[in-house]
């Protein structure tokens, strides 16, 4: 789906994507997207109160589509 959506948004003639919302602690979230060519950008402390762990960073994270 990831992969579709930057495909799409090329096309559109978008030249980045950002998630401006990645839990942290979703560890299995973050690793994808980072294999799928994103970096964080910028981290918002506490911004998310899981049902687990309490209050989690968010990363905001970014790619430009005209890399690979």
């Amino acid at each position: 789906m990831c992969e579709h959506s930057q495909q799409q948004a090329r096309e559109l003639g978008f030249m980045a994507m950002q998630y401006n919302a990645v839990v942290a602690a979703n560890e299995i979230a973050v690793a994808l997207w980072l294999k799928l060519g994103f970096s964080i950008v910028g981290t918002v402390p506490n911004a998310y109160r899981h049902a687990r762990l309490g209050l989690v960073d968010a990363h905001v994270m970014y790619k430009a589509l005209n890399e690979g």
